[in-house]
């Protein structure tokens, strides 16, 4: 499901940057991305469930994570987008909480997919285990976000935030145990 998420969002993302239903578009993107981050909340859930039947400890709390509170905040910004006339704002806003969620959550799943894979090694792992990718770009949506907010050709940059999580979330991959 995310990877098909994820290139929706890719290709909506696209479309509205082509000037193809701009507004719509960039609606429709926000609630898909909105849904791949609650996916993400929940294969990670499901991921700490697993290491806790294997008998393994887990530093990563099951909680609710700041993917799954971003997701739902998404969701709701993008449905909240289709009734205004001009969504800018809205959407730019969107991006914002997505940048910030992913670089707060940046790799829990990279992390869980280690833990799920090496548990003979789960006490010595680090911390951050090929995750501070994901850190980065969600500090960069964040910034692309923080610049559309601010007015600085919010849509244009608002999209090129879409399309810079579409891509990440096609290339980060689930943990392999979970999708299983």
């Amino acid at each position: 499901m995310e990877g098909i998420g994820a290139i929706s969002a890719i290709v909506l993302a696209i479309l509205g940057l082509a000037g193809v239903f701009t507004n719509i578009v960039a609606s429709v993107a926000v609630i898909i991305v909105g849904a791949v981050f609650l996916a993400d909340s929940m294969l990670a859930r499901s991921a700490i469930q697993s290491l806790s039947a294997q008998g393994l400890p887990s530093s990563i709390g099951s909680g609710a994570t700041a993917g799954f509170f971003g997701g739902l905040a998404g969701i709701i910004l993008g449905i909240l987008s289709f009734f205004q006339t001009v969504p800018d704002r809205m959407i730019a806003v969107a991006v914002l909480v997505f940048g910030a969620a992913l670089f707060l959550s940046g790799g829990t799943l990279a992390r869980l997919n280690w833990l799920l894979n090496h548990p003979q090694t789960a006490d010595s792992t680090p911390v951050m285990t090929g995750g501070s990718g994901t850190a980065f770009m969600g500090l960069a949506v964040t910034v692309l976000g923080i610049l559309a907010v601010i007015g600085l050709v919010p849509m244009t940059l608002a999209l090129v935030g879409l399309l810079c999580l579409g891509t990440g979330a096609l290339f980060s991959g689930a943990p392999a145990d979970v999708t299983a």
